[in-house]
C-alpha cells in the first residue's frame, strides 16, 4: 500500500509501509479510479498514521465498505 497526498494516483507519494501489515482507517472516500491485477476501484481509504489516502484495493477486508468508517 502506498499512501497519497490525495485520493488519486497521480498525486505524490507520502508514505509506503511495509506490507502486508494492519492498518487504521479513519475515514472513505471516493477517488481516481485504480485498476490492479484484474480489479478496479475508485473507493479510497484515509488511514491517518500514514498521513495519506490509499486505494482500498490494497486494503485487505472482507466487505469493501469498510463497516462503522465514516464516508467524506
Amino acid at each position: 500500500m502506498s499512501a497519497r497526498q490525495q485520493s488519486t494516483t497521480d498525486s505524490a507519494r507520502v508514505a509506503s509501509p511495509p506490507g502486508p501489515a494492519p492498518v487504521r482507517v479513519a475515514r472513505r472516500v471516493h477517488g481516481g479510479l485504480v485498476e490492479y491485477d484484474g480489479y478496479s476501484n475508485g473507493a479510497w481509504s484515509y488511514p491517518p498514521d500514514h498521513g495519506g489516502h490509499a486505494s482500498r484495493i490494497f486494503i485487505d477486508v472482507d466487505d469493501a465498505r469498510l463497516p462503522g468508517v465514516p464516508t467524506c
